[in-house]
């Protein structure tokens, strides 16, 4: 019987299910012809927890949260790059400014040649992956990598090292910040790191100065050690930067000074050749005498390297601009230096005084400072803020802060207000008018960066100290983006606890900490977390972001511990609590779901306790 054949109609989704699959087929093949094997990175990133694109950095916005990560909402945040930005601000507040080539020049009206340090904004400063100077770069905004994924909201650590002592110091101390970087991968096997990680596609390394005078090395994510320690022999409180184009060379400061072949009492600068592990045999610095305050030149600030030249502030007053020639084979492994004119900036003014007296203003820089274009923003222990053209190295203008400013200052572009803001915070040196004997105010000020404005000035009550140690805010601020682009939050230390009488008077104040997060546009205080006694802060507020932005706010207390918070609410929700068990002065830094502080010799009861390196991850 034969068959009877039938016709088939083909249906139109048939059509439709056929050019599906063959652009399914196309895309696969196109996927696999490039090399590109994106979910098992995704998947590879996941179970680290680390930021998949540094993209997704969270940016300034209109405060909603949703697409702050779009490039629209970061144009929306960013000054023009086509268009040319004058500062316009003239008040010196009576401060001068002088400079010099090397040590043998005679001082000059203006900087002897161009030193091509525009930046156009923060992007053109590094594309390296982490924290590679203290707030991650030339805006001192930020000392978190990449976006985290929170879900828990706990914290646990996940390694512990311990750290030694050196004459009356130990562990790490303020700034204290890590670096954290991920190398590059031509770079990679050239470090002088242990063979394991040279072949790690996911290694982080840790890089943590300390004050019993070696740098240590970890990788981020086991402790292991990467390296053994570097000793440079002097205690180092401040924060190393690395070179921003990638290139293995780190530059860190001493905290203290000692004594040379020839017995002077000096401070230098380092720089570190990561290949060799070793001391580069350029040290900076000495004993200055184009300082006015050249009996005490340590080095706190955490430099900038812009077109292979280094700016580096001093606590004698001086600003040194060194071109370093850099030089770095990948093939042949070598990476050298070979510094040129030392240019020097300095400033004087009404009242300064280099003896230290606790009754004058005093020289000197422990703040790191901010770049933009080519305007360079730095707060001065005399308690201005400094504007300088770092293509004439004069003195633009100079604010009055109202006292010792070691905080580093915070820019903040306003693409919508055509302008450059700077945030700073001061400490407490003087008696405040109408306050209990002790007790006197520390300024945080929101200023337009190119015209020296004060936008608006807020003082909060704190301890005035003895002199040698001042309280208010030694805080770097942070500028808040995603879900709190509103906010401002600052840390304090001495902070003036009120104490209420019955009849609801505030009749004395108590010693504590305070976190405060400020309305960005009018400086009111939208939240504040008041501590007594030891919980008080020199350590910086380190803030995590997701990739919807939502902020968490970790804060390290002087009675040893790690508070994280969720940002946009503060106080009214405590996330979770870790006890470190000794003091924390230093800022943390993070990469992704991970971070990493250390701890003084300290306790919170001031007895001496074991001083360690810890990382802890954000769940």
């Amino acid at each position: 019987m034969r068959r009877t054949k039938t016709r088939r109609t083909f249906q139109p989704r048939f059509f439709l299910f056929l050019a599906l699959s063959v652009a399914l087929v196309v895309g696969v093949v196109m996927l696999a012809s490039a090399g590109v094997d994106y979910f098992q990175e995704k998947k590879k990133q996941s179970e680290l927890d680390l930021p998949v694109n540094a993209s997704a950095s969270p940016e300034a916005g209109d405060g909603s949260g949703a697409g702050e990560g779009t490039a629209k909402a970061i144009q929306k945040r960013r000054l023009s790059q086509e268009k040319a930005y004058t500062v316009t601000g003239s008040d010196k507040d009576g401060l001068e400014s002088s400079v010099r080539r090397n040590n043998l020049d005679e001082v000059l009206d203006a900087a002897p040649r161009a030193l091509g340090l525009s930046l156009i904004n923060k992007d053109a400063y590094t594309d390296m992956s982490g924290v590679i100077t203290f707030g991650g770069g030339p805006y001192r905004d930020s000392f978190a990598f990449g976006t985290a994924t929170v879900t828990l909201k706990s914290m646990q650590i996940t390694w512990q090292s311990i750290i030694g002592k050196l004459g009356d110091y130990a562990g790490t101390s303020w700034t204290g910040q890590p670096l954290l970087v991920k190398w590059k991968p031509e770079v990679l096997p050239t470090l002088g790191v242990s063979d394991i990680y040279k072949a790690t596609e996911d290694f982080i390394e840790v890089i943590y100065p300390s004050a019993d005078g070696n740098i240590y090395f970890f990788d981020l994510l086991t402790g292991g050690q990467s390296r053994q320690p570097i000793n440079v022999g002097v205690s180092m409180f401040g924060t190393p930067s690395l070179d921003p184009e990638g290139r293995p060379m780190l530059y860190v400061g001493a905290g203290l000074m000692k004594k040379n072949a020839r017995g002077t009492q000096v401070s230098n600068y380092y720089a570190i050749n990561l290949i060799t592990n070793q001391k580069e045999k350029n040290e900076f610095g000495g004993r200055d005498y184009f300082a006015y305050r050249s009996k005490w030149n340590a080095f706190d600030s955490s430099p900038l390297i812009i077109n292979d030249t280094l700016i580096m502030p001093s606590e004698a007053g001086v600003i040194y601009f060194v071109t370093l020639n850099t030089k770095y084979d990948p093939e042949k492994g070598t990476i050298s230096i070979n510094p040129g004119d030392r240019v020097k900036y300095r400033y004087t003014g009404p009242n300064y005084n280099a003896n230290d007296s606790a009754t004058k203003r005093w020289y000197g820089f422990e703040s790191s400072a901010a770049v933009f274009r080519n305007y360079l923003y730095i707060t001065d222990n005399g308690g201005h803020l400094q504007c300088i053209d770092t293509d004439t190295l004069k003195l633009l203008y100079a604010v009055d802060l109202g006292g010792d400013t070691d905080a580093s200052p915070v820019l903040e572009e306003d693409g919508a207000a055509d302008t450059l803001f700077v945030y700073t915070a001061s400490q407490t040196n003087v008696q405040g008018d109408g306050l209990p004997q002790g007790w006197g105010y520390a300024a945080l000020k929101k200023i337009d960066a190119l015209t020296g404005r004060v936008v608006w000035s807020k003082d909060r009550i704190a301890y005035v100290g003895n002199g040698s140690y001042k309280s208010g805010s030694r805080s770097t601020p942070h500028v808040g983006r995603g879900n709190i682009s509103n906010l401002l939050i600052c840390a304090f230390s001495g902070a003036g606890i009120p104490v209420v009488d019955d009849a609801g008077t505030v009749s004395s104040y108590t010693y504590g900490g305070r976190l405060v997060a400020f309305d960005k546009s009018d400086g009111n205080v939208v939240w504040s977390i008041e501590t007594n006694g030891s919980a008080d802060y020199v350590s910086s507020p380190l803030v995590i972001y997701t990739d919807r932005g939502d902020a968490y706010l970790i804060a390290c207390d002087r009675s040893g511990r790690v508070n994280l918070y969720d940002a946009a609410t503060g106080g009214m929700a405590l996330c979770s609590s870790l006890d470190l068990g000794a003091r924390i002065d230093s800022t943390p830094a993070a990469f992704g779901n991970y971070l990493v502080v250390g701890t003084t010799g300290k306790g919170a009861d001031g007895t001496e306790t074991s001083p360690k390196i810890y990382c802890i991850k954000v769940e």
